[in-house]
């Protein structure tokens, strides 16, 4: 070992914004739900709901129903 410190590795994230922030589907009372829950959480500064939230939304655009 030299002793000193090694380059930082990057490493890619996992994530996209797509991800992380989905848009929901418009007329899908469910999604617009959740919008609304993660819009109201992040208003109060809980910033852990409204990731969870989004996810949630992410969730229901990949599996749920939308007729």
């Amino acid at each position: 070992m030299s002793g000193y410190q090694e380059k930082p590795v990057e490493l890619p994230w996992p994530y996209s914004r797509r991800d992380l922030d989905p848009e929901p589907v418009p007329g899908c009372d469910t999604c617009a739900a959740e919008s609304e829950e993660r819009h109201q959480a992040r208003d109060r500064g809980e910033f852990g709901v409204a990731v969870i939230a989004g996810m949630k939304i992410r969730e229901h655009i990949v599996w749920g129903v939308h007729s």
